[in-house]
């Protein structure tokens, strides 16, 4: 019976400890906030889509500096969603491994085309989803509070408003009208001063803590 007794004791102890690692586990990632999973997901979502676009690019196109762009996103953001997967998995954030429909048919509308028309339609596709890039991190690098995320946000912007400039490069070398140029350019000037002033305010706030 005593035995009996000492067996019953462990098992009830053994689940116990089990119950509370899960609560642990759920606890770390109800603590992520909204707008931090979001965050991750859409930018997770944004480096699929500039990987999966500038390996079609290095396969279709002729024009030496789209290849170069290619090239460049696909490596930079390639070393960017590794550093996003450690990020949501320490968050529990459960990332798609399938491109969203958005991205889905961007690629589909690039794959039908050829030529300079393809090395147009993929320049002008950069341009666009850099500047939207920009201003997302740029916004997340302010408002997250979660600070591997933020700081994430924070290290990837300049690469972002980088890649801008090589797409505006390749735009002008594929034959993209200036004014369509200028439209996703105009601003980038204004968008990486926030983003210096916000770098700075967080170094700041690192070294009072």
């Amino acid at each position: 019976m005593v035995a009996t007794g000492i067996l019953v004791t462990a098992h009830a102890a053994d689940t116990t400890i089990t119950a509370g690692a899960t609560t642990t586990d759920s606890t770390t990632a109800s603590a992520t906030s909204h707008r931090a999973s979001a965050f991750i997901k859409d930018a997770n979502q944004g480096n699929r889509a500039e990987i999966a676009l500038a390996e079609l690019a290095q396969q279709k196109s002729q024009n030496a500096d789209i290849k170069q762009l290619a090239e460049q996103l696909r490596d930079d953001h390639r070393q960017a969603d590794q550093k996003l997967q450690a990020i949501a998995q320490a968050h529990g954030v459960t990332l798609d491994q399938e491109l969203g429909w958005t991205q889905k048919h961007q690629q589909t509308k690039l794959e039908k085309l050829s030529g300079a028309e393809f090395d147009k339609a993929y320049a002008t596709a950069m341009l666009k989803d850099h500047h939207d890039d920009i201003a997302k991190f740029q916004k997340a690098s302010q408002d997250i509070q979660e600070a591997d995320v933020k700081q994430f946000a924070q290290e990837i912007l300049p690469k972002l408003q980088a890649h801008l400039q090589q797409a505006e490069k390749a735009a002008r070398s594929a034959g993209v009208d200036q004014s369509t140029i200028t439209s996703y350019t105009k601003d980038s000037s204004s968008m990486g001063g926030a983003a210096d002033k916000s770098q700075k305010e967080s170094g700041s706030s690192q070294q009072q803590q």
